[in-house]
């Protein structure tokens, strides 16, 4: 397509800026950290306790600061991804407890369940980056600390893809990057994201705030990202709940390049409403994708890479509701030219439930989005005239050579989507999911650790044991 779907006229654009800007300059933002503090105050942002007024200034030049893309290192440089720059880049889940397989309850994720969903993300080709903290397992861990180090050891262990990081303070954020740094033997570059979440409204955690300064003073990526529920966090309408997310995000962009100018930073937002009956988070509402485009083109007017969306649902089982919903919120995400998505497939439960078989029917839902997104593409050679011609009134195409050359580029087909003749006493609910657990399970079968090298393994686990005191369980 020639254009993003977009819902703010430039002129509205500009009206959300100024008033963010009005919001960070005579309101300001909780850093709830003594060292964030004086980086703004070095820089001429007056502070009040623990309150920071940022003039327009300072976010002025940080954003000059910002670059437009970056490359996403991997560890196989082939695997490398851009971010920004209009492509948009799928990633896994994040943060989910329960995980739900056809058959069986949902349950608390386990171990197996991390290494089995990083194996399966890795032999996806909808998934461009793995790792971070695609389900938080409960386990035998001797502390928090251990079990996100074993989730960053594992997602560099079981996939050469790039990685996401894990930001949970400064102890969690330092084990990201000493693992990525030995996963890419001292290679220089962006080797790890992660993402900050402010805590709505405007005001950050020492725990990001720590998070932040350690992933900035290396260069690393992150994704400032609030989730604010519109009537609760922010304010009822969209437009005030856009300008408090923008504050959130240029105060956290802000400070990245203070402390580093040039650090990565993806504007993100997984904001949405809460529902008025239970005040619960509303994935699936439409609420969320208008938000979700606004962000996108708030993005582009800063000139950023964005992260928003995914293929988020309330449902509690991959059913009508799931299917819906996740439609929506990923066909707006794509549509919008969001950079990267995460939660791109898995989701139920609005962030809760990793389900396997929606990990492998969301890539469906991706392709879809991103076949409809590509458009119609229009020159002599799409325009077929010579077939048609060949062909004339009457004719059929299916042999043609003009066929031939074009159907795999321009028809997208995919691979779980029922398109066959009716057959009677099938039940067509279980026949698709049926065919999803399939592929997860065939694709578990096939799978192939890639290669780590040897020296790189032995640096990990010494690391992990004097660490921790004990050897990380990998064959699980």
């Amino acid at each position: 397509m020639n254009s993003w779907l977009e819902v703010l006229k430039p002129e509205e654009i500009e009206e959300i800026h100024a008033a963010s800007l009005e919001v960070l300059e005579d309101v300001g933002v909780e850093f709830q950290l003594e060292e964030a503090r004086a980086a703004f105050q070095a820089h001429g942002a007056r502070v009040a306790g623990s309150r920071v007024y940022i003039p327009r200034l300072l976010i002025e030049q940080a954003l000059t600061a910002a670059p437009e893309r970056f490359l996403l290192e991997a560890r196989n440089p082939a695997r490398s991804v851009w971010i920004g720059g209009g492509e948009t880049v799928f990633a896994p889940p994040a943060g989910c407890v329960y995980v739900q397989a056809t058959g069986t309850a949902r349950r608390s994720a386990v171990p197996a369940d991390y290494i089995d969903l990083v194996r399966l993300v890795h032999q996806s080709t909808h998934y461009g980056t793995n790792g971070g903290g695609i389900v938080i397992p409960e386990g035998d861990f001797g502390s928090d600390e251990e079990k996100f180090a074993w989730l960053l050891l594992a997602g560099h262990w079981y996939s050469d893809k790039p990685q996401m990081g894990l930001n949970l303070g400064a102890k969690v954020s330092r084990l990201a990057l000493d693992f990525s740094r030995m996963a890419f033997g001292g290679r220089p570059g962006c080797r790890i994201l992660g993402t900050i979440n402010p805590d709505s409204p405007l005001m950050f955690s020492p725990e990001m705030l720590a998070s932040l300064l350690i992933y900035a003073r290396e260069g690393q990526g992150l994704i400032v990202a609030p989730c604010s529920m519109a009537i609760a966090t922010s304010p009822a309408t969209l437009a005030g709940t856009l300008v408090v997310n923008n504050a959130e995000i240029l105060a956290g962009l802000t400070l990245a390049q203070l402390v580093r100018p040039g650090t990565p930073v993806v504007y993100g937002n997984t904001s949405t409403i809460a529902d008025m009956k239970t005040m619960a988070i509303a994935l699936g509402a439409p609420e969320l994708s208008l938000l979700v485009l606004g962000t996108a083109q708030m993005a582009r007017r800063y000139r950023l890479p964005s992260r928003a969306g995914g293929s988020l649902t309330d449902a509690k089982e991959p059913d009508m509701q799931a299917g819906l919903e996740s439609m929506l919120s990923l066909l707006s995400t794509v549509a919008g030219g969001v950079s990267i998505v995460m939660h791109a497939g898995g989701i139920l439960d609005s962030f809760l439930t990793l389900s396997y078989e929606k990990l492998i029917i969301d890539e469906d839902t991706g392709g879809m989005a991103k076949r409809f997104q590509r458009g119609i593409e229009v020159n002599r050679e799409t325009l077929a005239l010579e077939a048609i011609a060949d062909r004339g009134a009457g004719g059929n195409f299916l042999d043609h050579e003009h066929t031939l050359k074009h159907f795999r580029n321009e028809i997208w087909r995919p691979q779980l989507s029922d398109r066959e003749v009716y057959q009677e006493g099938r039940d067509y609910q279980a026949y698709t999911l049926a065919k999803a657990t399939q592929a997860w399970q065939k694709r578990l079968e096939g799978y192939s650790r890639p290669v780590l090298p040897e020296e790189v393994e032995r640096e990990m686990l010494d690391f992990y044991h004097q660490r921790f005191g004990s050897e990380p369980v990998l064959d699980v």
